[in-house]
C-alpha cells in the first residue's frame, strides 16, 4: 500500500514537473517570438535611416566637392550613388529572407511545442487510467486477503467436497449464521 502511495505522489510530481516545462517552453517560445517581432518591426526604420544618411553624406559631399572647384567626373559619382542603392537593396531582400526563414523556425516551435503539450496530456490520461485500474485491483486483493486470514484463523475443513467448520452455539448469531471456532494451533 505504501508502494502506491509512493507511486501516486511519483506520478502526481511527475505530471507536475512535466506541466513546468511545458509552461517555460511556451514562454521561451513567445519570448523568441517577440524577440523576432521587434528585429522586423525596428529593421525597416534602420534601413531607411541608413539610405537617409547615406544619401544625405552623399549630396553634402558632391555639394564640396563642387563648392571647392573639385572636378570629379559625374561618372565615378553616379556609380558610388548606383553602387550604394544596389547595396541597400541587396541587404533589404536578405533582411526579409532572414525574416521569412525565422517566421518559418517560430512556426515549427510552435507546433513543436503543441505535440509536446499533446503528448504529455496523453501520458498523464494513460497514467492516471492505469493508476485507477490498479487501485481497484489493490482493493479486490485487499478484501480477498482479509477473507483469506479469517479463513486461515478459522476451524474449517473438506467433508466430501463441502466445507465443514466447527462453530461456536454459545456465540451470538447473525442471521442464520453463527460464529466460527478459532483453529487450535493458529499459525
Amino acid at each position: 500500500m505504501d508502494a502506491l502511495k509512493k507511486d501516486i505522489v511519483n506520478a502526481a510530481d511527475l505530471v507536475e514537473r512535466l506541466s513546468r516545462l511545458t509552461q517555460e517552453l511556451g514562454q521561451s517560445n513567445r519570448q523568441a517570438t517577440d524577440a523576432l517581432q521587434d528585429t522586423m518591426n525596428a529593421a525597416p526604420g534602420l534601413l531607411q535611416q541608413a539610405a537617409q544618411h547615406t544619401l544625405s553624406q552623399l549630396t553634402a559631399d558632391t555639394t564640396q566637392a563642387v563648392q571647392r572647384g573639385l572636378n570629379q567626373p559625374l561618372d565615378g559619382f553616379n556609380r558610388g550613388v548606383i553602387d550604394s542603392v544596389a547595396h541597400i537593396q541587396g541587404v533589404t531582400q536578405r533582411l526579409m529572407q532572414s525574416q521569412a526563414e525565422m517566421d518559418s523556425v517560430v512556426r515549427k516551435l510552435s507546433w513543436l511545442v503543441a505535440g509536446v503539450a499533446a503528448l504529455m496530456l496523453l501520458v498523464a490520461v494513460a497514467g492516471a487510467g492505469t493508476l485507477w485500474h490498479y487501485c481497484s485491483v489493490i482493493a479486490e486483493n485487499q478484501i480477498q486477503a482479509e477473507l483469506m486470514r479469517a479463513y486461515n484463523h478459522a476451524d474449517v475443513s473438506l467433508c466430501d467436497g463441502s466445507l465443514c467448520a466447527r462453530v461456536n452455539h454459545q456465540d451470538k448469531r447473525y442471521g442464520d449464521y453463527l460464529p466460527v471456532k478459532p483453529r487450535l494451533n493458529n499459525p
